[in-house]
């Protein structure tokens, strides 16, 4: 039996909590990550190796740019891993060191050397933890006889880094990932997630740094993740929901003999852009569109015009002649994702759902639009728990409201909840 069920619920989840926290990596990410850290690391070591006094340089190098090389090459995208955090990062906190040296003797150096790093790597908006290293590291070359000026953030330090960003850069995007992080533009919408939520720069940062995520996600990377979340959340909405959920039923239709004259008159008024032709017993025949309407109206207004013309009129067009056919069905329990790719084609307004051959709805655009909002506007768990909270303990109205509320005769409540029962309802549409 597993541990957590042997133990009451609130505690399994607290030990849970110290278990592995970052999801499971495929294979070929974990070897190209590896090897591209490795080649890195190997890099640097000849780059060393030909310095003189390697043997004694390559103890620290070697140690401080292994960790650089697990951001580079294992999480490109993280804001720790850019250029400007590695290259500054790690120049400014071999400075650091320096300048404290100057002021305070070890061991007190040891502390603050570190802390001195971390304010100026933040500050700079270059923070990289294996810098900080550095800065521990030039306090104990000190101790130990062997000074490091500020030269050392020079070469080998920032030399190396570059260096090793640079091969990064080739490694990851021979690979298909993009290193450095596309950057978003400031003061626009970024991404379709936050345009389409009205989320800009500001915003996103505003949301990492509240939640204590700058250093983990860059904005433009967070507008990616909403925006492929959204796209994942209606994808599963549309494959689970059936068309019967979503389609306007029992709509207007118009019988095969239907004139010409009598479809404009009663598509106008109702804003309509195509309906569905059915028979006397309403088995489904065809869909007319307008734009079939007025190609048909346009012929017949062309041959009036010709000079040599016979007196008698074309005969009217009826609605068997303009309908198209060719517009199947489709089943009431058919997913709505299936009908999503039909209704992205420009000339299709509306599709017809038949069952046993009688026309029973038709689903448009619209109605897929308002589906997905209705879906995204509505209320959380938590948020329908506060409401329904809210609504169980109402708060009692300020002084000045419940006078009023007293002075006001009890018939304005009632007039006005007569008025909202009768207020007229807009007739439905069918695309």
């Amino acid at each position: 039996m597993p541990l957590p069920r042997l133990l009451p619920p609130k505690l399994g989840r607290q030990i849970g909590r110290f278990g592995p926290a970052m999801g499971r990596r495929r294979w070929p990410d974990i070897l190209r990550a590896a090897v591209g850290a490795g080649l890195g690391i190997l890099i640097v070591t000849l780059i060393v190796a030909a310095q003189p006094r390697s043997l004694e340089a390559q103890v620290y190098l070697v140690s401080s740019f292994a960790s650089t090389a697990v951001l580079l090459f294992v999480l490109p995208n993280s804001p720790l891993a850019q250029p400007w955090s590695a290259l500054v990062g790690m120049m400014v906190s071999a400075a650091v060191p320096v300048a404290v040296l100057a002021w305070v003797p070890p061991p007190w150096a040891d502390g603050l050397a570190v802390a001195g790093a971390i304010i100026a790597m933040m500050a700079l908006r270059a923070l990289h933890p294996p810098a900080a290293g550095l800065a521990l590291l030039a306090v104990l070359e000190f101790e130990g006889d062997h000074p490091l000026g500020l030269g050392f953030a020079i070469f080998p330090v920032g030399v190396i880094t570059f260096g090793l960003v640079v091969f990064a850069i080739l490694w990851n995007n021979l690979f298909g990932s993009t290193y450095p992080a596309r950057p978003a533009s400031r003061g626009r919408d970024t991404g379709r997630a936050g345009g389409r939520r009205g989320l800009t720069q500001g915003d996103l940062e505003s949301l990492l740094l509240e939640f204590n995520q700058s250093a983990n996600i860059a904005p433009a990377d967070l507008a990616r993740l909403l925006d492929a979340a959204e796209a994942r959340a209606a994808d599963a909405l549309l494959a689970g929901t059936p068309v019967s959920e979503v389609m306007t039923r029992a709509p207007i239709t118009l019988a095969p003999e239907t004139p010409m004259t009598e479809i404009l008159r009663k598509m106008a008024p109702l804003g309509l852009h195509a309906m569905p032709v059915c028979d006397s017993e309403g088995l489904y025949l065809g869909i007319l569109d307008q734009d079939r309407l007025m190609l048909r109206l346009v012929a017949d207004i062309e041959r009036l015009r010709r000079p040599f013309r016979r007196l008698a009129p074309p005969a009217e067009a009826e609605a068997r002649t303009l309908m198209d056919t060719g517009a199947s069905p489709v089943a009431p329990d058919l997913p709505l994702r299936a009908v999503l790719e039909r209704l992205s084609h420009s000339e299709t307004r509306i599709v017809p759902v038949t069952e046993r051959g009688r026309l029973v709805g038709v689903i448009a655009r619209s109605d897929i639009v308002t589906f997905l909002l209705s879906r995204s506007l509505a209320p959380t768990e938590d948020e329908a728990a506060r409401v329904t909270k809210a609504e169980d303990e109402p708060p009692s109205p300020a002084p000045q409201e419940a006078e009023t509320r007293l002075s006001e005769p009890p018939e304005t409540a009632s007039e006005a909840s007569k008025q909202a029962k009768t207020a007229p309802s807009e007739p439905e549409n069918n695309g």
